[in-house]
């Protein structure tokens, strides 16, 4: 058996809780599963950041050209 445990705060019933449980308490989550579950994530936010932003090239920021709206052919 493989266990992932976490806390979580509850919000609009998005999981089957029970009807008493309200909006806004911290819950702490159990989740049982019969198959191997993946590795852990890194957790260090530096890393994760880093991630993201690899292979990210100043073209990809770069902005198009705009130069505006073409002038409009009206029928006569």
């Amino acid at each position: 058996m493989h266990t992932i445990e976490f806390e979580t705060i509850s919000h609009h019933h998005t999981i089957n809780l029970p009807n008493n449980v309200p909006d806004g308490v911290l819950l702490c989550a159990l989740l049982l599963s019969q198959t191997p579950l993946s590795s852990p994530v890194d957790r260090n936010l530096k890393v994760l950041l880093c991630s993201v932003a690899e292979g990210i090239t100043a073209e990809y920021f770069a902005r198009p050209q705009d130069y505006g709206r073409e002038a409009p052919e009206w029928v006569s």
